[in-house]
């Protein structure tokens, strides 16, 4: 029932969004162009775009949003079966794709799915704005990780770490302490920093490398891998090279979205969130916020060129002869495709099943973590799964993602031959599968800062599992742009 009335709700808006979209094929959309001026035009309509969009319009900024397609999200669209063949190059679905799998209509798979983090900064910002007031989410069932081929609950309190098999015998009474004193831990309450049983000391971890704090507790490499990869989520051993204290926060990040809705002594099955109908709500919930607070969104909209002053500052956009003028212009890489650099390739497979994940005791939905070290490789592997329960698909099929960043080669082999390679023994737990959908893209990241030309470029989708980095890139940009961090973050700290 939730289905078809988010299927009508879907027909009106479609209704709806063609309607204008016809209006505007005439002359209504010039109206946002000549002779108007903007603090900040947008273009694309991926999450990070309309997050900008939604957030400057909240802080008193004029804001146009264009997007050359007619639907949102750009490259990491919300698809049905139908567009999602379409995203994927290949053919509609035949006949036995639509016996097996169902109605195309019925299906709302993100291109590149990410769970949010129930404390996160994503939540902060959706709560602060009233933004979440247009999405309903629900919990994903599971945090797992897998360990010498079998996937274990990620364990978070002092007490599940000295009972968990991922953790030595040799290693369970230091794993305890170190787990307790984490959770203890508060950056304003000095007598929390003090650590050690007979010879104390104090820990002064923003001074402090991941290394020297990782190091003071004499953890063995599967606590670490436990902790860094499982609960602190860092996909490589770039942690070693941080701040103890960004170590520290993440892992209480984790701990403190799992204890959401339980408490101390009750956690819950993860900590991630995932909306209803998928991730594809998210720019459209932004994109609302920005109309609820004056800004102005065409989709549907290509744009001819980026215009530039004498000084090399952007200063508007051309469509056809009609111009649109602003102080700054933001985008995703495919409208400044001069701007980025591929910095390493992302593999991505995903697969439609009609069963859950193997070795997940049928979990409706969960988030798997295949460390580097269980694949001989340098990056961990993540498996996203969700199902009916999310309102993504019909009740009998489950919908996984496994993606991780490429290691070898690309060139001369198909992204078949390069998921098989990189992706190895995590597609086990997914086969088999009614249908796959593979893809090797490059992330491609700004070449600079965006400050000095006013062109404030995002990045493409990465390999990890959750938003927060995501977050992070766009409180970056806000701030050059606005000399200010979001205020919802800003509470937040």
């Amino acid at each position: 029932r939730s289905m078809a009335r988010h299927l009508l709700a879907c027909t009106v808006l479609a209704c709806a969004a063609l309607a204008e979209a016809s209006a505007s094929a005439g002359h209504e959309w010039k109206k946002a162009f000549g002779g108007q001026s903007y603090d900040v035009i947008v273009l694309g309509t991926g999450m990070k775009e309309c997050l900008l969009s939604g957030l400057l319009s909240k802080a008193g900024r004029r804001v146009l949003h264009l997007d050359r397609n007619a639907y949102y999200g750009g490259a990491s669209a919300c698809c049905d079966l139908t567009r999602l063949h379409e995203a994927f190059g290949g053919a509609p679905p035949d006949e036995a794709a639509l016996a097996s799998l169902g109605s195309p209509q019925s299906y709302y798979v993100d291109q590149a799915p990410k769970f949010m983090m129930i404390k996160g900064k994503l939540a902060t910002i959706l709560m602060d704005t009233g933004a979440h007031r247009h999405m309903q989410f629900r919990r994903v069932d599971g945090s797992l990780i897998l360990r010498n081929g079998d996937l274990h609950a990620v364990p978070i309190t002092a007490k599940e770490v000295t009972t968990s098999p991922l953790v030595g015998i040799q290693d369970k009474l230091p794993a305890g302490r170190f787990f307790a004193w984490v959770n203890r831990y508060r950056p304003d309450e000095p007598s929390t920093h003090l650590a050690g049983m007979v010879r104390k000391a104090t820990l002064n971890l923003p001074q402090m490398s991941g290394a020297s704090f990782l190091q003071y507790w004499q953890l063995q490499p599967p606590t670490i891998e436990l902790a860094m990869h499982a609960i602190a989520l860092y996909q490589d051993k770039s942690y070693l090279s941080q701040p103890a204290s960004e170590l520290v926060r993440r892992m209480q990040l984790y701990r403190d979205s799992l204890l959401v809705g339980g408490g101390a002594n009750e956690p819950q099955p993860s900590p991630f969130l995932y909306p209803l109908y998928g991730m594809g709500e998210l720019p459209q919930a932004f994109s609302r916020l920005s109309s609820v607070f004056g800004g102005t969104f065409l989709l549907d909209r290509p744009v001819d060129e980026v215009l530039y002053d004498e000084a090399g500052g952007a200063c508007g956009v051309r469509c056809g002869d009609e111009r649109a003028i602003a102080r700054c212009v933001i985008g995703d890489p495919s409208y400044f495709p001069a701007k980025v650099k591929a910095v390493q390739h992302v593999v991505r497979v995903i697969a439609l099943m009609k069963h859950a994940l193997h070795g997940t005791e049928d979990r409706a939905s969960c988030q798997v973590v295949v460390p580097g070290r269980e694949l001989g490789r340098e990056h961990d592997v993540y498996v996203l799964c969700v199902s009916g329960q999310h309102e993504v698909c019909p009740k009998d099929v489950w919908i996984a993602a496994v993606s991780t960043v490429v290691e070898g080669p690309v060139d001369g082999l198909n992204v078949k031959e390069i998921a098989d390679r990189e992706l190895g023994a995590a597609l086990a737990m997914v086969h088999p599968a009614e249908r796959y959908f593979v893809e090797v893209v490059p992330q491609l990241e700004p070449t600079s800062n965006g400050f000095a030309e006013r062109t404030f470029v995002t990045s493409s989708a990465d390999a990890s599992a959750n938003v927060e980095s995501a977050v992070d890139e766009v409180a970056a940009i806000y701030y050059r742009i606005t000399g200010q961090w979001p205020e919802a973050l800003m509470r937040r700290t």
